[in-house]
């Protein structure tokens, strides 16, 4: 199915995913809709399962029972073609060691059927505005945390995907980093982009998103959007987090 359909339908279906290892229950019976042209965060204490629902999302991971679609593409079985329409920012990106920045965009743009002028011009602009351009002849071992999420970023936009599945993405990156990655998300999402990603950062998740959900313990305790949750809980998306997930939150500090 194509991702050009009517905003009305979700771009991402999610219908009781549960991922179980022995009897340890990681995700149990999680139900969610993305709408189109939107940034919906994912937020959860350490642990809630945020991670291994996004690996879920894209194929890395089978569930236990459950499905989770694209416009109607099987995240797991479907997971080949899943991946020309979705961008993937882990939050711990892995690269070959010894290949440079260049050879590693070069080759994610290749696999997506890009000629390297191509790659050339989609990647420049981000490269300058992330400030990456002066590494791309490093070898990636020698690469810090934050310059391998920025090169994850790049190649996760590679493709112009309609669906940007982002896990923790401002993790390891400074202050300057982090503030053109919000801006090149809101930028997405203007151009009709949806973005879904995981955060433990409520501040940010409320300047940002319209809608969030709240795992905990692997379940869904709370989704809506930013206004539905104030309302049914009262006070900031700190304290509806907090009541959610059962703890007390510390006057003025955000959860770590």
């Amino acid at each position: 199915m194509s991702l050009d359909m009517d905003a009305a339908h979700p771009v991402l279906e999610i219908k009781g995913l549960t991922k179980r290892y022995g009897d340890f229950t990681a995700v149990s019976d999680l139900a969610l809709a993305v709408p189109r042209g939107e940034i919906f965060a994912l937020l959860g204490p350490n642990g809630a399962g945020k991670t291994t629902t996004l690996r879920m999302l894209m194929g890395i991971l089978r569930p236990s029972s459950g499905t989770a679609s694209v416009d109607g593409l099987d995240c797991f079985q479907d997971r080949c073609a899943v991946k020309q329409h979705v961008g993937y920012l882990p939050d711990e990106p892995v690269f070959y060691d010894y290949l440079r920045g260049r050879e590693i965009l070069r080759f994610v743009g290749e696999m997506h059927g890009l000629d390297p002028a191509e790659i050339d011009r989609r990647s420049e602009p981000l490269l300058e505005r992330l400030e990456l351009a002066d590494a791309l002849e490093e070898y990636a071992v020698n690469y810090s945390k934050g310059m391998k999420k920025k090169l994850a970023l790049l190649c996760a936009l590679l493709h112009d995907p309609a669906l940007l599945i982002l896990d923790e993405p401002t993790n390891g990156l400074d202050p300057y980093a982090t503030r053109s990655l919000l801006e090149i998300v809101r930028e997405k999402v203007a151009d009709g982009k949806t973005v879904f990603y995981s955060t433990h950062l409520l501040d940010q998740a409320e300047k940002l998103c319209r809608r969030v959900a709240i795992l905990f313990k692997g379940r869904l305790a709370a989704v809506g959007t930013l206004d539905e949750l104030r309302a049914a809980r009262g006070g900031s998306l700190e304290e509806v987090f907090f009541a959610v997930t059962g703890g007390a939150a510390p006057p003025g500090n955000a959860p770590a």
